[in-house]
């Protein structure tokens, strides 16, 4: 397991903390960055599973992009405790939520433990990781991982991305989101240096702090590459930089081109990769988007896509849309939303990842759609990401949700010119053949965000409900 020999790097750097955290952590100290070895690691590791008991009980972390987190995070996985891993950030209502669902035993908080409930639980032997199914930090509905599930997709990424073990990558999502949490797992089995930071990936501190430290790849969901196309950051040489990724999501065809053509420009590589938190992060990859901007590609090594029609039936016909399940050892235990459920899980064959796709002549995947994402105004059936491709590709960056009655349109105000909001709201009436009247639109400063820097659609929702 990635998490089970790290002795075997020696005195290689494992982390690299721009010292911001008011945690102390043992390592050498440089000019207030903290540089930890993999053997240092492990002894840090060792010292804190002291604290632990013998018996397996669940933890809940309030998780950042330090060391304090990263030791509790593999001290859990080697010592077999559960983990239940949220935003460091989350409210006091939403932690109370989660506390009186799940009853954890320990309430850990960078290097700050509380004991807070004597609970026995009953886990399934396999467990050992719990994550947010969305952006949302007050649902009490989580993933369920395994261990193996961890290190089998944290594999295959090893063999999809050309991750050295010379490599520094520096942190750029959160390690309570999969995405993130895949980069941490990846890089660690190859013994690679991980520079951690809490800086924005759009802030000058974060950039200062890229090239100080040499970074060799990074990672990125659309709203980072959104912002990073506005800051011009394809005419950065950054001569270090040998690969980035972009996952969380779907990037404008235009905007994957545009990177493509960077890396190819600078000779670097870019990926554009697809996943889900209920595939441990990652399951498909395509490592040429500048001949196919549009598509995730294929499955990552040791999967395997499938196309189902509306009865479960597959589809082997190319071209032919279905829902798109997925096959591979990385696929969760299934899904929790309280105490009860962590005691047993049943063996999942294949994961109906709920997105709809196509499939080429060449065996690349395309995603259509959401099969939820639809409304149905007046009998019109509309897709609501394909509204929100429509927008983009008339320049208008949008968030889209809707119902039966209103199809309601979150607009991004442009620096650039002011949105022309009637004329987006005739071209939707043409296009969609709805009536005006139907479409809802309001600008905003900065569309809502998960924390993992995804549309946040609900909030979105709820907001035109309170109008």
């Amino acid at each position: 397991m990635f998490f089970s020999d790290l002795c075997q790097f020696g005195d290689k750097i494992a982390f690299i903390e721009n010292g911001e955290s008011g945690d102390t952590v043992s390592g050498d100290l440089n000019n207030g960055i903290r540089h930890l070895s993999y053997a240092a690691l492990q002894q840090e590791i060792d010292q804190f599973k002291q604290q632990l008991p013998s018996n397996r009980q669940l933890i809940l972390l309030q998780a950042d992009n330090t060391i304090a987190t990263m030791l509790v995070y593999l001290a859990c996985l080697q010592a077999r405790h559960p983990l239940l891993l949220v935003n460091k950030q989350i409210s006091d209502t939403h932690l109370q939520h989660l506390i009186q669902r799940y009853s954890p035993n320990w309430l850990m908080n960078g290097s700050h433990i509380q004991h807070i409930s004597h609970n026995q639980h009953h886990f399934d032997d396999k467990l050992a990781l719990l994550l947010s199914t969305s952006g949302s930090t007050g649902s009490p509905k989580q993933v369920a991982l395994s261990a193996t599930n961890l290190h089998s997709n944290a594999s295959a990424i090893c063999q999809t991305l050309p991750i050295l073990g010379s490599d520094k990558t520096i942190t750029t999502l959160a390690p309570f989101y999969s995405y993130g949490l895949s980069v941490i797992n990846s890089h660690l089995l190859m013994g690679a240096t991980i520079v951690l930071t809490e800086h924005s990936l759009i802030s000058r501190e974060f950039w200062d702090l890229f090239e100080q430290q040499q970074i060799n790849s990074f990672a990125g969901v659309p709203y980072s590459y959104e912002m990073l196309l506005r800051l011009r950051f394809t005419q950065k040489a950054l001569p270090h930089l040998r690969y980035f990724t972009q996952a969380g999501g779907k990037l404008s065809p235009e905007k994957v081109t545009a990177l493509a053509q960077y890396a190819q420009q600078q000779n670097k590589q870019f990926f554009v990769m697809y996943g889900q938190t209920e595939a441990t992060a990652r399951m498909a990859f395509n490592a040429d988007p500048l001949s196919k901007p549009d598509s995730i590609g294929q499955a990552i090594p040791g999967g395997e896509f499938l196309l189902h029609d509306e009865q479960g039936i597959a589809l082997c016909t190319d071209g032919q849309a279905g829902e798109l399940v997925y096959r591979g050892a990385n696929i969760m235990l299934g899904y929790t939303e309280g105490k009860s459920d962590l005691a047993t899980f049943s063996q999942l064959d294949y994961l109906l990842t709920g997105d709809l796709a196509y499939r080429d002549t060449n065996g690349d995947y395309f995603i259509s759609g959401r099969l939820k994402r639809f409304i149905k105004p007046f009998g019109v059936r509309l897709n609501l990401d394909e509204v929100e491709v429509l927008l983009a590709d008339n320049q208008w960056t949008a968030a889209v949700v809707g119902n039966d009655y209103k199809l309601q349109v979150g607009l991004q105000k442009s620096t650039q010119q002011p949105n022309d909001i009637p004329a987006i709201q005739q071209m939707l009436s043409q296009q969609l053949s709805l009536h005006p009247s139907v479409i809802q639109i309001a600008e905003f400063d900065m569309l809502p965000l998960t924390a993992s820097g995804k549309r946040d659609y609900a909030t979105l929702q709820q907001w035109f409900a309170e109008q």
